[in-house]
């Protein structure tokens, strides 16, 4: 009888493996699924970031602009205007009349929440699913789920608090109090509607973080032994 010393090696190791249950469900993990998500995840997301911000991307800023614009003339009769550069290196702006101080306004990428948007792509994308008892095309229409809505809301927040800012240092509220006010606000809204969403439709994130933690603590125990 031939026995295959490596074979038997890999198995002890995945017998070895922490198991999880939560909500009568099963979660299993593998070091290469952990390893993309945790090391991947932070280079995709900044890689997202840095492709918004290209040239090629500023319809994004000027649809945002628009829209804010449309909602301001909309709610509150500014006659808001879209400025659009013909240079390749500058915003896009909302200029609002009669304004109390200067009433330009560049739409960044940071004013388009590119950041936000930028983690919550390159996370959900590299969730791992568990390897016990999971559905990969279920799994994949979670992810989309999640990633939709997430994105909407959080674009629909994001657009809602530029709206409100640029109405409040319209009406003479200095812009730095506002500013920072709206952004915690909103930033505490958005957390909690992200942190709902993967709750609800993919648990996997924070059980994979966890897992991962389980699995560290394990090792270290057998090491210490």
């Amino acid at each position: 009888m031939i026995i295959n010393n490596n074979s038997t090696k890999r198995n002890d190791c995945i017998q070895d493996r922490p198991i999880l249950h939560l909500n009568h469900k099963t979660y299993k993990f593998l070091n290469r699924q952990l390893a993309t998500f945790f090391i991947v995840s932070p280079i995709l997301c900044i890689s997202i970031y840095l492709f918004l911000g290209l040239r090629m991307n500023y319809w994004i800023y000027e649809f945002t602009s628009t829209f804010i614009s449309f909602l301001l003339n909309l709610l509150f009769n500014l006659n808001a205007q879209v400025i659009i550069y013909p240079e390749h290196d500058i915003f896009p702006s909302i200029f609002i009349p009669n304004h109390p101080f200067d009433g330009t306004y560049a739409i960044t990428i940071n004013c388009i929440a590119g950041h936000i948007f930028s983690f919550i792509i390159g996370v959900i994308l590299l969730v791992p699913s568990s390897k016990v008892g999971s559905i990969k095309k279920e799994f994949v229409w979670r992810k989309i789920k999640v990633l939709v809505i997430s994105t909407s809301g959080i674009f629909l927040l994001n657009v809602f608090r530029i709206v409100f800012l640029l109405y409040f240092n319209f009406k003479g509220i200095p812009f730095d109090i506002i500013h920072e006010s709206l952004f915690f606000l909103s930033a505490v809204i958005g957390a909690l509607f992200f942190f709902i969403l993967l709750e609800h439709w993919l648990p996997e994130l924070f059980i994979s973080i966890y897992y991962l933690y389980r699995l560290i603590s394990q090792k270290i125990t057998k090491k210490w032994k």
